[in-house]
């Protein structure tokens, strides 16, 4: 089959992040005998001419549609891209007869919803390796898609959701994603680093986070000697330095990074890279392995400084742990942030203060703040949104909902409105403070790479 594969993010804020799962995607359907083409949403000046000049020129027999998220998250300001991917679905429609397939972490968040409001004929949910290939085999036969002892398939709108019973055991047997099927150059250049992901899946119950919808609750790793040779050959092909591991945890299991990085020391391969680490599992040794093999920046999932919020978002550690792993990384010289929301159940001025505080003792390079938690399906946010009466029993989200505390309101934006614009290192997207597109521009185009975030202090 003729495939065109289109990645539909169009966000650069911070910066834009290159299409991992579609690259993905076109691997294994290369892999299963299928011509495959690329469209990507996120540079195109004007892409409803160029993608409908492409279905044109290309004549797909099946479009796949990756949506990567469903919203920019932040309050007050937020942006919804459902509305654009609605568009980009008509000009598709507009252009050729091809079935569309929909996958992507946006749309396995809420699959029938989406199934619904986008009307397309087939949605991948969770991992598209192994029921995509699946889907173009049934479409390239005229067959219809009905559940198997491997797929499972539910109707949704008018079309059908693809389910795999299973997931990938071994992450290696993935393959790797196929960069050159996007623009890599210019990704790397206005984002300052290529992505790569060494492992799926989160044992965590945090009571926002759909990383364990979408990956699963199991944590399956690629092997380090895997995870290194992709690096190195994209080293050898592009020349690119400046890495992001995008694992939803980095440091869990903690053996398993410790071992990434003495691959990635005993190879020398002149990198620098960041990722998300769990402040709960560090110690000396993984900061001086994290050090000596390039690693520069560090984002702790760090959510609140307040015993009793840390307890109500069901984070596994103490504020010990924070103390100990930012005096760690500091000792290390590995610049550090701390990812906050404000305005989770339990938030009250006291706990704001008490986080405030902490993170004035704790001195990180920066600080990103969130106000207000997105409440997505399938999290206990939607329980807890019920019980305070913040969301309709039937709402579907798919217009972007979010919790805040009851009693805080307008203070709580206020309240970090004025203590952030007055601090060097804080960044708050959803206030608009230390996100001026224009300026990160410019500093890209001084051919800065790695996390922004690292200048701030």
């Amino acid at each position: 089959m003729r495939v065109l594969l289109i990645s539909a993010n169009t966000e650069h804020l911070p910066d834009p992040v290159y299409p991992l799962g579609a690259a993905y995607m076109a691997t294994v359907a290369e892999q299963h005998g299928h011509t495959v083409a690329t469209f990507d949403c996120c540079f195109a000046g004007d892409p409803r001419a160029a993608l409908t000049a492409q279905v044109r020129d290309f004549a797909p027999d099946a479009v796949g549609i990756s949506l990567r998220n469903l919203d920019s998250s932040a309050y007050p300001q937020t942006t919804s891209y459902v509305p654009d991917y609605r568009a980009l679905i008509e000009t598709v429609r507009a252009a050729t007869p091809a079935p569309i397939v929909l996958g992507g972490a946006g749309f396995t968040v809420m699959p029938g919803t989406l199934m619904r409001w986008l009307d397309a004929e087939v949605g991948v949910v969770g991992e598209g390796e192994l029921a995509f290939p699946w889907v173009l085999e049934r479409l390239a036969a005229g067959a219809s898609l009905r559940s198997t002892a491997a797929m499972r398939c539910e109707p949704a709108g008018r079309g059908v959701c693809v389910t795999p019973t299973g997931r990938i055991r071994r992450l290696d047997d993935a393959g790797a994603p196929r960069r050159a099927a996007f623009d890599w150059h210019r990704y790397y250049e206005r984002g300052g680093a290529l992505n790569i992901q060494t492992k799926r899946g989160c044992v965590f119950e945090c009571v926002f986070c759909s990383y364990p919808l979408i990956e699963g609750a199991t944590v399956r790793v690629r092997s380090p000697a895997a995870v290194v040779d992709e690096i190195e050959a994209a080293r050898r092909e592009t020349g690119a330095r400046h890495w992001f591991f995008v694992d939803n945890i980095f440091n869990l299991p903690l053996r398993h990074a410790k071992a990434i990085c003495r691959e990635l020391i005993a190879r020398d391969l002149d990198i620098e890279w960041s990722a998300y680490l769990n402040p709960k599992f560090v110690d000396a040794e993984l900061c001086d392995l994290m050090a000596r093999s390039g690693c520069r920046a560090i984002e702790l999932g760090t959510d609140s400084g307040a015993p009793t919020l840390i307890a109500n978002l069901r984070k596994e550690f103490a504020l010990d742990d924070l103390r100990r792993t930012s005096a760690l990384f500091a000792a290390h010289g590995l610049k550090f942030c701390h990812s906050l929301i404000f305005g989770g159940p339990g938030e009250t001025a006291e706990s704001i203060d008490q986080t405030i505080a902490l993170m004035e003792e704790l001195r990180p390079t920066a600080v990103i703040a969130m106000t207000g938690i997105r409440i997505l399906p399938g999290t206990g946010m939607v329980e807890i949104a019920l019980r305070d009466g913040l969301i309709d029993a039937d709402d579907p989200l798919i217009e972007p909902r979010f919790y805040v505390a009851p009693g805080l309101g307008d203070a709580l934006i206020d309240r970090i409105d004025a203590y952030a614009r007055q601090q060097p290192n804080w960044i708050v997207p959803g206030l608009g403070i230390k996100t001026n597109i224009a300026v990160l521009r410019r500093l890209r185009d001084r051919r800065i790479k790695g996390q922004l975030w690292r200048l701030l202090r």
